[in-house]
C-alpha cells in the first residue's frame, strides 16, 4: 500500500509538469491543409486547367482529335485558367509568368482566341 501511494504521489506531478509540454509540442504540429477551402479548391481547378491543356496538346499530337477540336479544348481550359487567375487575385507579373507556363505547355501556336484578344482589351483598360 505504501509503495502504491508513493506511485500516486509521483505520478500526479509528472503528469502536471508534463501535460503543457506535451499540449505545446502538440499544438505546434503543423496540421494539413483544409482541403475544402476556397484556396483549394482554385488550385485544383488551376491543375484540373493545365492538365486539360497538356491533355488536349497530347491527343492532337497524337492524331486522335483535329485542329477544331484541339482548339476547342483549349479555349474551354484556357478560360477555365482566366477564371482561375481572376479568382485568385494574383500580382500581373505571377499572372504573366503563369500565363507564360500555360503557353509553354502547349507546343502548336495558335491564332489568338477570343479569350486572349478579351484578355488584352481588359489589360490595356
Amino acid at each position: 500500500m505504501l509503495v502504491l501511494s508513493a506511485i500516486i504521489i509521483s505520478v500526479i506531478p509528472a503528469i502536471l509538469i508534463a501535460y503543457p509540454i506535451i499540449k505545446k509540442i502538440a499544438s505546434s504540429a503543423s496540421t494539413p491543409d483544409d482541403e475544402s477551402s476556397l484556396q483549394a479548391d482554385l488550385e485544383r481547378r488551376w491543375e484540373s486547367a493545365l492538365e486539360g491543356i497538356r491533355h488536349a496538346e497530347l491527343e492532337m499530337s497524337v492524331g486522335n482529335i483535329d485542329e477544331p477540336d484541339y482548339q476547342w479544348l483549349k479555349q474551354v481550359h484556357m478560360a477555365e485558367a482566366a477564371m482561375v487567375l481572376k479568382a485568385l487575385e494574383i500580382s500581373i507579373e505571377d499572372e504573366k509568368s503563369l500565363i507564360e507556363k500555360i503557353s509553354k505547355a502547349t507546343a502548336i501556336i495558335s491564332p489568338k482566341s477570343s479569350l486572349e484578344v478579351d484578355y488584352e482589351k481588359d489589360e490595356s483598360d
